[in-house]
């Protein structure tokens, strides 16, 4: 391999820079293969778009590529189930549109640029200058393209943002947008609201045994037993294994040495602080606030008791503890404080200082210096992790053994009673079901699920130690008795009659509003705690309730106190009026759009140019200028997944 290639590898993998390099984002994913995925002999186009195709090659490259990166994820009958062939080869196609589109309009790439293009990536770079044809013809082959291949998708990308920023160069946000936009992010509601919840009303609920008994005559079908399996295993218990083994000093050691990074003590700041809270406050407010602030700093950079000013002067919860924060390491702080804290000295007292939670006065009470943890004060601490390590080893290779001996002596008893190993027995159970003594069994339960009956299966790893299987028992799956369903009933009747009661309220609660009661006396009726919400700007989320998207035009419409119209989605019935708004700042406002509308002009580009280049492809749909040889698709597809 080249000597370029073998610097590189380390600090980036090839075929990821060249994706980036040629294709936008919608199609990284999709083209340059980096598997060993066999080649499938097909010779013909598997589709054509205007004067343009896309070979076999091309999209057995892309779905190739997409099948390695999602193996693990995705098995062959989902790959056939959601054609995902279908996705990848829409996406090439669009891919093709965008550059017949481009020619049509008389857009062009000069070869002048297809070299800039290629001369700007660093790949192909080496101290200033480019690497080569050779190295970089070696590069390309490492990915599976050619040169021509290579510069040929180069110039498409090229032509493709040329298009881009032909139709999209008149596309612009307007004052009004942006004015909505902003108005959209920074006006703010807050709501009085309760929420009847019917998940929350199930224990209002009760269900006689003759309505389980009719609920399940009505609904047997969907009341079925699982099946369940018994299986007896050699178990050998890490924690028993620990009082088989021995640990040298050496190794104790030798595992210091390689975890020597862990045992250092970091650095720790012991600090007070007084804290002027600035959430929701106007401009002007915040200096004030800024000016109050810096009144406190200089009485306490004037000796005064810092402890007494944050009793009298902090907001924060550490108040009444003279702003005490106790000791704590980098990380725990939010940046800007931490990068104070750790600055300033024992006893230093610091500037003021800006957070997202407000104004801080930091003073430092103490430190304590990093420092690493000597092996002779951690050498009992370090003991039980390689006992635990070397029994899980030692119990690892007598359940090999075990496995072995088991192919010719199918006896699980007597090969356990030979290597130590204790034998156990499961109950008939679900494969979700859990194992108490082994812990995280996960792995042996799924296997336990895929064995025959009498079969003897291989070591397998569970939380406490290693396991041999051996399956002996089989319950199939089968309908479920009225008896064996019941506590499933018992909770799906539950169910239903909790959310009939919700609606009964729901439509209670809506009655009254439309009569002209007010939010307190609805929610007295219906025995409703009304709650009152944050500032919410628009799209916003209550955590009783979930979106509440919906109510955007009449929290900033309704007059303050009236309720709105409840809304119900899932099972939960939401009540509300408006308790206050905050307005928009005008001036504020005036000051922001450029930004608002700078923000805002990539993605409405973006949109316009999507639904540009989907009229296109729906225009050359119409005039058959698009075909898709769907059996050569399918069959590239079926031979690499």
């Amino acid at each position: 391999m080249l000597d370029f290639m073998r610097r590189q590898r380390s600090a980036l993998k090839w075929v990821w820079v060249i994706l980036i390099f040629i294709f936008s984002v919608t199609l990284v994913t999709l083209y340059i293969p980096f598997g060993d995925l066999p080649n499938v002999s097909i010779t013909n186009d598997v589709a054509s778009i205007g004067h343009d195709s896309i070979s076999s090659r091309e999209f057995q490259s892309a779905y190739r590529n997409y099948v390695d990166r999602m193996r693990g994820q995705l098995n062959p009958e989902m790959l056939r189930a959601f054609r995902f062939e279908r996705q990848i080869m829409d996406a090439l196609v669009t891919r093709h549109v965008m550059t017949e589109e481009a020619k049509r309009l008389g857009l062009n790439v000069s070869a002048a640029e297809i070299e800039r293009k290629i001369l700007e990536n660093p790949v192909f770079r080496e101290n200033g200058t480019f690497i080569g044809r050779s190295r970089y013809q070696a590069v390309l082959a490492q990915n599976n393209l050619t040169i021509d291949e290579f510069e040929s998708n180069v110039g498409n990308e090229i032509l493709t943002e040329k298009l881009r920023s032909f139709i999209t160069a008149a596309v612009h946000v307007s004052d009004p947008e942006a004015e909505e936009e902003y108005k959209r992010r920074n006006e703010k509601g807050k709501l009085d609201y309760f929420v009847i919840d019917a998940s929350k009303l199930e224990d209002k609920v009760s269900a006689s045994d003759q309505e389980q008994r009719d609920y399940y005559e009505k609904n047997k079908a969907k009341y079925t037993v699982n099946e369940k399996r018994k299986a007896k295993y050699a178990f050998l218990e890490s924690l028993k294994l620990r009082s088989q083994v021995t640990v040298t000093d050496d190794e104790l050691r030798q595992y210091y040495e390689q975890h020597r990074s862990e045992y250092t003590i970091p650095e720790r700041v012991k600090a007070q602080h007084i804290l002027f809270k600035i959430q929701e406050k106007t401009p002007e407010e915040i200096e004030k606030i800024k000016d109050k602030a810096r009144q406190v700093l200089e009485r306490a950079k004037k000796g005064e008791d810092f402890g007494g000013l944050a009793k009298q002067f902090s907001e924060d919860s550490t108040a009444e503890a003279g702003g005490d924060l106790g000791d704590f390491g980098r990380g725990q702080m939010v940046p800007e404080f931490e990068r104070v804290a750790f600055s300033l000295g024992v006893g230093a007292i610091s500037d003021l200082v800006q957070t997202q939670f407000g104004i801080h006065i930091i003073k430092v009470t103490g430190k304590q210096e990093a420092r690493e943890r000597p092996f002779e004060e951690l050498k009992e601490a370090i003991r039980p992790i390689v006992e635990t390590r070397k029994a899980e080893q030692k119990g690892s290779d007598l359940a090999q053994q075990i496995a072995v001996e088991l192919v010719n002596n199918k006896n699980l008893d007597a090969v356990a009673a030979k290597f130590g190993a204790q034998v156990k027995e499961t109950p008939l159970m679900e494969q979700s079901e859990p194992i108490a003594e082994l812990g995280n069994a996960t792995e042996f339960q799924r296997r336990m699920f895929m064995m025959n009956k009498g079969e003897i299966g291989t070591a397998i790893q569970v939380d406490r130690g290693y396991v041999v299987p051996q399956l002996i028992d089989i319950a199939p799956s089968h309908p479920a008795s009225f008896e064996e369903a019941q506590t499933r009933v018992l909770a799906d009747v539950k169910t239903e009659k909790a959310k009939q009661l919700a609606a009964d309220k729901a439509k209670q609660v809506q009655d009254l509003l439309k009569g002209g009661k007010d939010l307190a006396a609805a929610a007295k009726a219906v025995g409703g705690e009304i709650k009152t919400s944050d500032m919410l700007t628009r799209g916003a989320s209550l955590p009783e309730f979930g979106s509440i998207a919906e109510l955007d035009k009449e929290m900033f419409s309704l007059p303050i106190g009236k309720a709105g119209t409840p809304i119900t989605i899932v099972g939960k019935t939401l009540a509300f009026a408006v308790k206050d708004r905050q307005q928009i700042n005008p001036e504020e406002m005036k000051k922001s759009l450029d930004m608002v509308r700078n923000e805002m002009l990539p993605g409405r580009r973006e949109q316009y140019f999507s639904a540009y280049i989907q009229e296109v492809k729906k225009r050359m749909e119409a005039g058959r200028q698009i075909k898709i040889n769907e059996s050569i698709m399918t069959q590239i597809a079926q031979s690499i997944s």
